[in-house]
């Protein structure tokens, strides 16, 4: 259930204060069991590692040559349990298995970290499945939610968390659909060798901006428009395609959809 490390890259997000707030507490040996990272979806799975390496350190801060640091690989760390992926929530079988597994001791440190990525798309009996452990995990278990919005993670979840934000310089960059033909015309260009969960993940960003400004109707069809997408029935050419269809030239939604379910 281990997700492979990701590729590095420069992350804003490590240079902020709310990231400091992060390190000092785990430092401290006061980082809450339960905590919702609130980040974009393609930096999830390098702050989820990032965290991951300070609370599975013996000494709580990474890369010290500790036994627990010596036993990341490409294929993550024995003591790191992953469900869901970036820009794809868990269904409920892959979170009862990580409940299963953080209940065994831990194999080289001294707890374990549970990651759930996309927390705030999962399903309502995948998020329900994670109330229990939320809110008294085994010891030594520390629960990351990574989260796009945290609006739309389950309330009863959400209560249960230490929500922290980590900004990105990128924050408004992507997350406004195109406006113009020529906004259109580079973000095609940009876009044509995304695979269709990239595509997914991008309409996704594009719902959440317009929710917080307002437009729920456009924001219904951008999600309705992932759903399809995210279906994975159409090839990476026709997923972009009928983006391009349905928001650039103004398509019937229901005359797009019809037949695809």
């Amino acid at each position: 259930m281990n997700r492979a490390e990701p590729r590095p890259r420069t992350a804003s997000w490590s240079e902020t204060e709310a990231w400091e707030r992060v390190v000092n507490l785990i430092c401290e040996g006061s980082f809450p069991h339960c905590c919702a990272m609130v980040i974009p979806g393609d930096l999830q799975g390098e702050a989820a590692v990032a965290t991951a390496k300070l609370l599975l350190c013996e000494s709580r801060r990474g890369g010290d040559g500790c036994g627990s640091c010596a036993s990341w690989t490409e294929q993550g760390h024995p003591d790191l349990l992953a469900c869901g992926e970036p820009m794809k929530p868990p269904a409920i079988a892959e979170c009862r298995g990580v409940i299963q597994a953080a209940a065994y001791r831990p194999v080289v440190s001294d707890g374990r970290v549970v990651v759930v990525y996309s927390a705030d798309r999962m399903l309502l009996p995948a998020a329900n499945s994670l109330l229990k452990l939320a809110e008294e995990p085994p010891d030594g278990v520390r629960l990351l939610l990574m989260v796009e919005d945290e609006e739309l993670l389950l309330p009863t979840l959400r209560s249960r968390s230490w929500v922290i934000s980590l900004p990105s310089h990128r924050e408004d960059e992507g997350l406004t659909p195109p406006r113009t033909p020529h906004e259109w015309a580079r973000w095609i260009e940009d876009n044509s060798a995304s695979e269709v969960d990239s595509l997914a993940g991008i309409l996704s960003s594009w719902a959440s901006w317009e929710a917080r400004r307002g437009d729920f109707e456009r924001a219904a069809v951008l999600e309705r428009l992932r759903l399809v997408i995210q279906a994975k029935r159409l090839s990476r050419t026709m997923a972009l395609d009928l983006i391009v269809l349905v928001l650039k030239e103004g398509f019937v939604f229901e005359h797009s959809f019809g037949d695809l379910w």
